[in-house]
């Protein structure tokens, strides 16, 4: 057990098949589709590393091994860049993850978000962060930093949450709580996907987490909850009694980009925020409009 319940783990369930956005995901996984010049997943490791994480775990499927070569060296590509365009030579390097720091793991069938967190068990000492790549979220400090600083508020199972629209609410997870403390609630219930009517609350679990280890014993279980798969929903709800739960509202700009509307305001929004890139883009959404 890691001693000094610091958080340096991350996993990444990415084995889903992204059926949203087909036929491009029959050869390009999600996670490798772009927001501007950069995949998704790599948005997530940056957040992960800007929070000082050092192990990166990544739960895929066999057809997905191009997540893990994207962040693996290049031989050919560098020493083509090497010759012909150095400064690309740097921005290549600099995602790079250590082989010793980057630990895949095989999914073999879709299960649910909890059976692809349990598949990553062995690797699994402490404390650790979940980031699903699909929520993009754009921050001034990373998100997983600020859930990593609740828990040791807490020291108990945080997850993220947000306020989302009524006519939405039966596509999240959704809390139920006792109180709240600046941006803290102290859940005692989650249901996963309720309809309007059985809503707790308007605050939806967001794809971030901090979880501490004894989730492992909830999972193991293999309880089959909602849709048939293994939800880690039901897995967290299980230790709110022994170890706690705490919903955290966290400060940033976040976007779904598990859909292609999504995606498109994830791509805008970058884009009109990025010096390089704002007057161009607003030149052509002005001239798509007239």
């Amino acid at each position: 057990m890691n001693s000094s319940n610091e958080i340096k783990t991350v996993v990444f369930p990415v084995a889903g098949i992204g059926s949203r956005f087909l036929p491009v995901t029959k050869m390009v996984p999600k996670e490798l589709l772009p927001i501007l010049n950069r995949p998704l997943i790599e948005y997530a490791i940056n957040e992960a590393k800007e929070a000082g994480i050092e192990k990166f775990i990544f739960v895929i499927s066999p057809e997905k091994k191009s997540i893990i070569n994207y962040f693996k060296k290049d031989e050919k590509l560098e020493s083509i860049l090497r010759k012909k365009n150095p400064a690309l030579l740097e921005q290549v390097a600099n995602n790079l993850i250590l082989d010793d720091s980057l630990i895949e793991v095989i999914q073999e069938e879709p299960l649910g978000l909890g059976h692809a967190i349990w598949c990553a068990r062995d690797f699994i000492d402490g404390p650790f962060a979940v980031i699903l790549p699909d929520d993009l979220i754009i921050s001034k400090v990373s998100c997983i930093k600020q859930m990593i600083d609740a828990y040791e508020e807490h020291k108990s199972n945080v997850i993220a949450v947000q306020e989302v629209d009524t006519i939405d609410i039966s596509k999240y997870g959704v809390i139920n709580y006792s109180k709240n403390s600046k941006n803290f609630y102290f859940i005692e219930d989650m249901v996963e996907k309720p309809s309007i009517e059985e809503a707790p609350s308007n605050l939806a679990i967001i794809g971030r987490y901090i979880l501490m280890p004894n989730i492992m014993n909830a999972l193991s279980t293999k309880k089959v909850g909602y849709g048939g798969e293994i939800q880690l929903t039901d897995a967290i709800k299980s230790t709110i009694n022994n170890d706690g739960v705490v919903g955290y509202k966290f400060e940033g700009n976040r976007y779904d980009c598990g859909n292609i509307v999504g995606a498109l305001e994830a791509q805008l929004s970058v884009a009109i925020n990025n010096s390089k890139y704002r007057d161009q883009v607003i030149k052509i959404i002005n001239k798509s409009l007239k």
